[in-house]
């Protein structure tokens, strides 16, 4: 197998994919990886990825989760630890490169929301890739944090101002450049059936529209839009049917789009929903 000489490390060339990988999406468990075609075959993977964590100097941490009671042993979610995301910007050559500054800030509690998160990354950006003229420009989630400069410390890059004492925190907000102009989105990934708590969400959403947010953070003179991704398909007809019924949303529903994880994982682009049932495409 080639290697690739750095300093007294070698690199094989499926490790220098998870490393690549890894710097994009920021978290990925075994199984996102094997879906990501970086190897097909998950016993070797894991040898690549141990041995990536058991240098003298490693490039790749893991996080161990506990046993859940419908699903059993989660799957453990890697990252790369600093020396890797060192070794990814000088020797591969990557400019933005995402990991954890804080190794301990992922709790199971928030384990299948944020790893659905990262799985509409996924979509989105392979969908990027097999779209000619269209580019991810940015992709920013609850979980990155950002330093505001007061006492208050850290706050979501998806933080969205609604007004000077009122902010939300998309789930993530995401920049596309296509043939025609950056388009804007707001993720919402809602898990669970609990509708009364996406009504609220996204009614936040409606107000930051109603103020020229978030379009306005970046530099934007022309609305941005929301995608919502459901866990499950029956929960996405629940949540439709509840803003179709609210007149609040009538003027803005062009700015709410609806897939279920499973359609987006098919198709990224085209074939949203409108609550009223009408499909159209991403942008």
């Amino acid at each position: 197998m080639v290697t690739k000489r750095l300093f007294f490390q070698t690199l094989s060339p499926s490790q220098e994919k998870i490393l690549l990988a890894l710097a994009r999406y920021k978290y990925l468990t075994a199984g996102q990886l094997l879906g990501l075609g970086i190897m097909s075959d998950r016993a070797n993977l894991n040898k690549q990825i141990a041995e990536l964590r058991l240098r003298k100097d490693p490039l790749v941490g893991s996080i161990a989760f506990g046993v859940h009671p419908a699903i059993g042993k989660l799957e453990n979610v890697h990252f790369l630890k600093a020396h890797g995301a060192e070794i990814v910007k000088d020797y591969l050559r990557e400019d933005v490169v995402r990991f954890p500054k804080n190794e301990g800030q992922f709790y199971q509690k928030d384990y299948f929301h944020r790893m659905n998160t990262i799985n509409v990354q996924i979509a989105l950006h392979e969908g990027i890739s097999k779209n000619e003229g269209c580019e991810m420009l940015l992709f920013l989630t609850y979980f990155d944090k950002v330093s505001t400069g007061k006492k208050k410390g850290y706050r979501a890059e998806s933080s969205i101002q609604v007004s000077e004492n009122d902010y939300l925190i998309a789930d993530a907000l995401c920049m596309l450049q296509t043939p025609n102009r950056k388009e804007l989105y707001a993720i919402e990934m809602c898990n669970g059936d609990d509708t009364s708590r996406v009504h609220k969400s996204l009614f936040h959403h409606l107000r930051a529209l109603s103020v020229g947010q978030p379009s306005r953070m970046f530099g934007l003179d022309y609305g941005s839009r929301i995608l919502c991704i459901f866990e499950l398909e029956v929960y996405k007809q629940m949540a439709m049917k509840r803003l179709f019924e609210d007149n609040s949303f009538a003027e803005a529903k062009f700015h709410f789009l609806f897939k279920s994880l499973e359609e987006i994982g098919q198709n990224a682009f085209e074939d949203w929903w409108l609550f009223d049932g009408e499909k159209v495409g991403l942008f």
